[in-house]
């Protein structure tokens, strides 16, 4: 039997993953920092809780309805915001500004949501868990099975989009020279909405999977932020390939480093949970910026010179 923190840590690690490839594909194409991506994750909390306890509804139902709803949202909030400040020549800073201010708005909208169903239907929808919902197979939790599944298969998925499809060219194109791109007759405006709806649909799936497993409430998007914030840094920003990497260090990092803690230090530790990726952020920053990614490429770089300089000296004897 796995105990049930290591199924904790795996849930959550899953989850983050999910959401560090949003955060990051968001950043890679428009060149900012999403920081209402994690909000939107709460979005996907409150379907799932409208299907499984409003509409009495398998909770597994809620994953579909989340990706559509939520990747909809996401791209409504690219199309009318931020493409609508980049045509006017928004900053870099204004952009990220943006966004904060788009995260407020979405947390206020999910609270008098979860305030509407309370009065309208008498479930109390400020904490929940919905555990009971969940299937139970070989003494696994659902939640773990269905993430890890869908973990592998957005792995799998995104390689051979990025690496086998025109559209996963585009992209990349699209990331490493927009301008380039435009002049070889990619739409990079098109792509970068593509983008954008399907970041919001992997935080639709994370969030409709997060009350499944852990208590879901409408604050739970604005402290996901921080953690998939330092899931993508520490990755490195551009890298989607580290950013699946970095979440899963911080998700695993995050809960066993909470439980570790709390049993050394006390229960009362727990309510600092969010220090620890705050100091792998930290920590990042101060020695390697770029990243798990920027470190790999500055070890590549670093063999390829070896290389070349062995090959020049057996040239030159």
């Amino acid at each position: 039997m796995i105990p049930p923190i290591i199924k904790d840590a795996l849930v959550y690690a899953n989850l983050l993953l999910m959401l560090s490839i949003g955060f990051t594909l968001t950043y890679l194409t428009a060149k900012i920092p999403n920081f209402a991506h994690g909000t939107l994750a709460g979005i996907g909390v409150y379907i799932a809780f409208t299907v499984a306890r409003i509409l009495k509804l398998n909770a597994y139902l809620a994953l579909p309805i989340a990706f559509l709803i939520v990747g909809i949202v996401e791209l409504a909030l690219y199309i009318t915001v931020i493409g609508t400040l980049k045509r006017m020549g928004a900053t870099f800073i204004s952009l990220t500004i943006a966004t904060i201010a788009l995260e407020i708005i979405i947390s206020a909208s999910i609270n008098i949501y979860a305030d509407y169903i309370s009065r309208a239907t008498g479930v109390f929808s400020r904490a929940f868990l919905m555990r009971k919902e969940d299937f139970n197979l070989f003494g696994l939790p659902g939640a773990l099975i269905v993430s890890s599944i869908l973990v592998a298969t957005l792995i799998t998925t995104l390689h051979l989009m990025l690496t086998r499809t025109k559209f996963g060219i585009a992209m990349r194109a699209t990331v490493e020279n927009p301008a380039l791109a435009e002049m070889m007759g990619i739409n990079t405006e098109k792509v970068t909405a593509i983008s954008w709806f399907l970041t919001g649909g992997l935080a639709g799936l994370a969030g409709a999977l997060l009350p499944l497993w852990f208590q879901g409430y409408p604050e739970i998007g604005n402290q996901l932020i921080v953690s998939v914030f330092a899931s993508s840094v520490l990755g490195g920003l551009s890298s989607i390939y580290g950013a699946m990497i970095g979440g899963y260090i911080v998700g695993l990092t995050e809960v066993l480093g909470t439980k570790m803690l709390a049993s050394l230090i006390g229960a009362w530790i727990t309510a600092y949970r969010l220090l620890i990726p705050l100091t792998v952020l930290s920590i990042v920053l101060l020695i390697a910026p770029r990243g798990i990614s920027g470190i790999i490429e500055d070890i590549m770089l670093s063999k390829a010179l070896y290389k070349q300089k062995i090959m020049s000296g057996s040239k030159g004897g």
